[in-house]
């Protein structure tokens, strides 16, 4: 079934025919479980990432041509839990209303490396975990200073996993707690020799 806005001959209803194929080929391989597993995904995005990253369901032929689909899937599904996990994202104006300021100058703080964004297709969107009573979170601007050169996905990661030096907390949590020093000399020490 195609986009009824898609016209027959264009781009568009070239890739829906080229992945609808797929798609059905398969789901005609998967087995239930494997479909029920995908279905409990939260998005419909999540969905599918999580049925491509399989590498015995996706097919070997294909894995064999291209090797790298099921790791894109599931980094496609890793940075969904994070969304997720980071309470959803803003936009750009989203953030300028959240913190009082213009969309210019939200992307003036992104580009200085002061704000926690992240690439969604063409748009910047802003992890609404760092903003906490109508201002950025102290710390945030170091985090993700600390992980600039590591691109705009490390610093949600790092900040959302828990870490056994923070007793199995996660930089955020430390963070909100108002422990800065604890979640700076984490980030040096990934950033370094290991030594805070």
């Amino acid at each position: 079934m195609l986009n009824v806005h898609a016209a027959p001959g264009s781009v568009q209803a070239a890739f829906l025919r080229r992945a609808m194929s797929a798609l059905e080929r398969i789901a005609g391989s998967a087995s239930a479980k494997t479909l029920t597993d995908a279905l409990a995904a939260s998005t419909d995005v999540g969905s599918l990432a999580q049925l491509l990253s399989r590498s015995d369901v996706v097919g070997s032929a294909v894995v064999d041509l291209d090797p790298l689909a099921p790791m894109l899937a599931r980094n496609v599904e890793h940075r969904q839990k994070l969304l997720q996990l980071a309470g959803g994202a803003l936009s750009a104006e989203e953030a300028g209303h959240t913190l009082g300021i213009t969309r210019q100058a939200v992307d003036k703080r992104r580009r200085a490396n002061t704000l926690l964004a992240v690439r969604e297709g063409s748009d910047w969107r802003y992890p609404a975990c760092q903003f906490h009573q109508g201002e950025i979170l102290p710390g945030i601007a170091d985090v993700v200073h600390g992980f600039a050169t590591a691109g705009p996905w490390a610093p949600l990661d790092f900040l959302l996993a828990s870490d056994t030096v923070l007793d199995g907390s996660t930089p955020l949590q430390v963070l909100e707690s108002g422990d800065r020093d604890r979640v700076l000399r984490l980030v040096r020490s990934s950033q370094g020799d290991g030594f805070p």
